[in-house]
Parts: structure tokens; C-alpha cells; sequence
């Protein structure tokens, strides 16, 4: 007959709290990180009209297609226009132009 050791009681109580803790420290997003579509708009409002109206996001034939392309657009004008938008602001930009105009569908990669 075989015995299989079980581990003491401190190791049973300790794992399960080590991999809750590990899962807050490792977590790709937090309610901090996440986009701000308020701030989005004001950075658009005040940054982006000079070079076009929001026409362009309605557009039968705009080159926008999916979130990412839309990201890369916000990032493309954001050099293009030197507006130094940061990482962050890029996606509030995006979150916002994505709300009011665009409803493409976020997937987490």
C-alpha cells in the first residue's frame, strides 16, 4: 500500500493566498490603466480639430477598420501633428474616438 505525504497545514493556508497576491502584482490591467474616454475627448477637442473635423471618423470609405487599426491611426496623427501624446493618452483618444464613433469590438491580446 502506498502513502502519499500530504504537506503541513501552513503550506495548504499559504499557496492559495501566494497565488492570489501573484495574480494582483501580474494583472495586465487595473482600473488605473484603464482608458479614460473623458480625457480622450479633451485631448481631441483640443488637439485634433485643427486638422480635421469629425467627419472623417464617419466616412463611407475611412481607413479605420478595426480598434488596433484605430490605435495606430490616433498614433500616426500623434507624430504627424507633434502633439506628444503619450502612451496613455494615445488610448484615451482612442477609447474615445472608439465610444462616439467607431463601437469596434476591444479583444484583449
Amino acid at each position: 500500500m502506498r502513502t502519499i505525504k500530504l504537506p503541513n497545514s501552513s503550506n495548504r493556508v499559504c499557496a492559495p493566498i501566494m497565488l492570489i497576491a501573484m495574480l494582483f502584482v501580474v494583472s495586465p490591467a487595473t482600473a488605473a490603466d484603464a482608458a479614460d474616454a473623458e480625457h480622450g475627448k479633451k485631448l481631441y477637442t483640443g488637439k485634433c480639430g485643427g486638422c480635421h473635423d469629425t467627419r472623417v471618423h464617419t466616412r463611407p470609405n475611412r481607413i479605420v477598420h478595426t480598434y488596433d487599426d484605430l490605435v495606430n491611426r490616433v498614433r500616426f496623427c500623434d507624430t504627424n501633428a507633434k502633439t506628444n501624446f503619450t502612451d496613455k493618452d494615445i488610448l484615451d483618444v482612442s477609447e474615445y474616438l472608439n465610444n462616439e464613433f467607431y463601437k469596434f469590438l476591444k479583444i484583449d491580446s
